[in-house]
C-alpha cells in the first residue's frame, strides 16, 4: 500500500472522516495558494487565475513559452525565495546554503545527464544572464586569465591601476560574429541595443539572398576576414537544422571559441529530435562547441532553467584559476537567489510525443473549420 501524502495525513488529523485520496493534491496547492495571495493583494491573485485561464484556451507558438508542470511550478515558490545564495555549492559566501547546494547540485547532475555534457551551469534566470556568463567564460578564458598570468598577478585586485585599465580596454575590444538579425539571429548575438552588442565588437554572417539557408562558405569567409575570437552558432528564427561540425572547422580554422546559443530548440536537442549522434543517446551538437547555452523557459513541461552546457570530448580550454570553484566566477557576483534552482527535468521524449500528438489533432480540427 502507498504511503499517505503529506496532504491526506494533514487532513486525516484535522477532518474526521476524510478518506485519503479523494483530493487532489494540486488543486488544493494551488487554490490555498491564491487565497494566501489574494487576503494580501487580490488584483494579483485575480490576475494569476486569468493567465490559467488564458493559457487554457488559447495556442501559443512563441518558441520561449511552453507549460510547466504543478510540481515546476510549485517548486518555483516556496521557502528558497527566502536565500542569497552567492558563489557555487560547497564555496558560498555565506552560511546556512547547504540545502540550496543539495538543490542546484541535483539540478546540474539532472541537465549533464539530459545533455549528455560534463559541466552544467544552472544559476542563470534568463536567456540574456546565461548568455552573458557564457560571453564572460570565453574573456575571461582569453583575455583576463593570460592577462594576469602574464602580469605575474593571481587576481585583476593585484593590478596597479594602469595595468587594470589596459585590460579593462582589452576585454572589451574583441570581437563576436553572430547571425544576422535580418536572417534569423538575436538581440544577444552583439547587437547595440543589448548588452552584448555593448561589450562586444560586432561582426555578422547571413543567409544566402535566394536560398534563405545557411551559406558556409560565406561563413568561413567572413570569418577568415573579421578574426573574431567569439562566434555565435544558433538563431532566434531559421528553420533549417544547422551544420555544427561545419562551424567547428570554421572556428577552430581561425582560432575562435564557437558558442552555440540553442535556447530556442534545446527542448528538441534533449529529447534527441534534433542533432542526435548515430549510435548515441546524446545530442551531437555538443561534439562541436565549446559552450552551449540553453534557455528552457518551460521547454518540455519545465519552468526557466537556463544552463551553459561544455562539450563532452572538447572541454574549454580554462586555466586553473578559472576552474577554481572558490566563487560563482561568471561576472555577476554579488548575488544569488536561490528561487530559479529548483526546477526539475520530466522525461522529455514522453512529452514531445504527447506535443506532436496534439500539434496534429490540433492541425486536424484548424482543417476541419476552413473545410
Amino acid at each position: 500500500m502507498p504511503e499517505a501524502s503529506r496532504l491526506d495525513r494533514y487532513l486525516s488529523t484535522r477532518l474526521p472522516g476524510y478518506v485519503p485520496g479523494t483530493l487532489s493534491p494540486e488543486t488544493v496547492a494551488f487554490a490555498a495558494a491564491l487565497d494566501a495571495v489574494g487576503r494580501e493583494l487580490p488584483e494579483i491573485a485575480d490576475a494569476i487565475v486569468q493567465e490559467l485561464a488564458d493559457q487554457r484556451r488559447t495556442l501559443k507558438l512563441i518558441a520561449s513559452e511552453n507549460f510547466a508542470s504543478p510540481a515546476v511550478l510549485l517548486a518555483m515558490g516556496n521557502w528558497l525565495s527566502d536565500k542569497y545564495a552567492e558563489g557555487s555549492p560547497g564555496h558560498r559566501f555565506y552560511a546556512g546554503c547547504d540545502n540550496v547546494d543539495a538543490i542546484e547540485s541535483r539540478a546540474a547532475e539532472l541537465a549533464r545527464t539530459l545533455f549528455g555534457a560534463v559541466h552544467a551551469y544552472v544559476q542563470p534566470h534568463s536567456g540574456i544572464d546565461a548568455n552573458l556568463v557564457a560571453f564572460w567564460a570565453v574573456l575571461t578564458a582569453r583575455v583576463e586569465n593570460p592577462a594576469l598570468e602574464r602580469l605575474g598577478a593571481k587576481t585583476v585586485g593585484e593590478l596597479s591601476a594602469e595595468d587594470w585599465e589596459t585590460l579593462r580596454r582589452a576585454l572589451g575590444d574583441q570581437k563576436m560574429m553572430g547571425m544576422a538579425l535580418d536572417s534569423g539571429g538575436h538581440l544577444t548575438h552583439g547587437f547595440r541595443p543589448n548588452v552584448s552588442g555593448k561589450l562586444f565588437r560586432y561582426c555578422s554572417y547571413g543567409v544566402d539572398p535566394e536560398t534563405c539557408r545557411l551559406d558556409y562558405d560565406e561563413v568561413r569567409r567572413r570569418a577568415r576576414e573579421e578574426r573574431p575570437l567569439l562566434i555565435v552558432a544558433g538563431y532566434s528564427s531559421y528553420p533549417r537544422r544547422v551544420d555544427f561540425r561545419r562551424f567547428r572547422e570554421i572556428a577552430d580554422e581561425v582560432g575562435a571559441v564557437l558558442m552555440v546559443d540553442m535556447a530556442h530548440f534545446a527542448g528538441l536537442v534533449a529529447g534527441t529530435r534534433l542533432h542526435r549522434r548515430r549510435g548515441s543517446r546524446g545530442p551531437c551538437a555538443h561534439r562541436h562547441h565549446d559552450h552551449a547555452q540553453d534557455a528552457l523557459r518551460g521547454s518540455a513541461r519545465r519552468a526557466r532553467a537556463l544552463r551553459r552546457v561544455a562539450r563532452r570530448d572538447r572541454r574549454p580550454r580554462l586555466p586553473a584559476r578559472a576552474r577554481r570553484p572558490a566563487a560563482a566566477r561568471d561576472g555577476r557576483e554579488g548575488g544569488g537567489v536561490a528561487r530559479g534552482r529548483t526546477t526539475r527535468l520530466p522525461r522529455l521524449r514522453a512529452t514531445h510525443r504527447r506535443q506532436r500528438a496534439d500539434a496534429r489533432r490540433g492541425a486536424r480540427r484548424l482543417a476541419a473549420r476552413r473545410s
